[in-house]
């Protein structure tokens, strides 16, 4: 499946060998595991990494993509033509889960669950082994496998399942296709106030094929994003 789009991711005793290709980050190891169900009755699984409890697939909730529309100066358009509509329910979501905005996936989250900030995140990376979590853009070798395996380590098995970007160009609003399994896009629900007054930003995390690294950066809040859950062990 080619199409989806460009754009512009401890109270408990871990084995310590290797979660990756390098050596030197930690066999972090799920200390607990269940499961939790969204409003439209999918069940997820999730596992316990330290004193959180991460989901272990990507949220399936939240308004249909089919449904969201972009406008252009002349009429509003829908991101998903036709011939996509199928092909998105039927072979995308069951795999990669559904693509929301900022807004809808703050609001996805199950009662006492929510969408991870980015001290979230940066405190799983930092689990996972990740020196330098406070940085930005491409940080902490290894750890972005780690965080896609779904059989072994920490199993979290983040997907690359793409993003939708609406890209401004010549005084429209166009959507432009990228691959599928090239990147994987997802939001945490940390606002970044100091890039544009007039349209809100947001941190989000970027996985990339066949690179080690996690990229920390910020996009626009009307992108369209992977989504995962996480609570606090009480």
């Amino acid at each position: 499946m080619k199409k989806l789009i460009y754009a512009a991711i401890a109270l408990s005793a871990f084995a310590f060998s290797s979660c990756s290709d390098d050596d030197k980050l930690p066999d972090v190891k799920p200390a607990d595991r269940g499961t939790v169900t969204d409003n439209l009755g999918n069940v997820y699984e999730w596992v316990r990494i330290g004193d959180q409890m991460w989901t272990t697939s990507n949220a399936k909730n939240g308004p249909a993509l089919a449904d969201a529309q972009y406008y252009n100066n002349f009429s509003w358009k829908y991101v998903l033509d036709d011939s996509q509509v199928d092909e998105y329910e039927k072979e995308y979501m069951p795999v990669y889960g559904n693509l929301m905005t900022y807004e809808e996936a703050v609001v996805s989250a199950p009662e006492g669950w929510r969408l991870p900030s980015d001290e979230d995140w940066k405190k799983l990376e930092r689990t996972l082994g990740m020196s330098d979590a406070d940085s930005k853009g491409m940080r902490g070798e290894g750890v972005a496998y780690a965080m896609q395996a779904t059989d072994s380590g920490c199993e979290l098995g983040l997907k690359l399942g793409g993003s939708v970007v609406p890209v401004k160009s010549y005084g429209w609003i166009d959507m432009d296709w990228e691959w599928v399994g090239e990147y994987g896009y997802y939001w945490t629900s940390t606002v970044e106030p100091a890039y544009d007054a007039e349209q809100t930003f947001v941190y989000y995390r970027r996985l990339t094929a066949n690179i080690g690294t996690v990229s920390r950066e910020c996009m626009r809040s009307d992108c369209y994003l992977s989504v995962r859950w996480v609570k606090d062990v009480e």
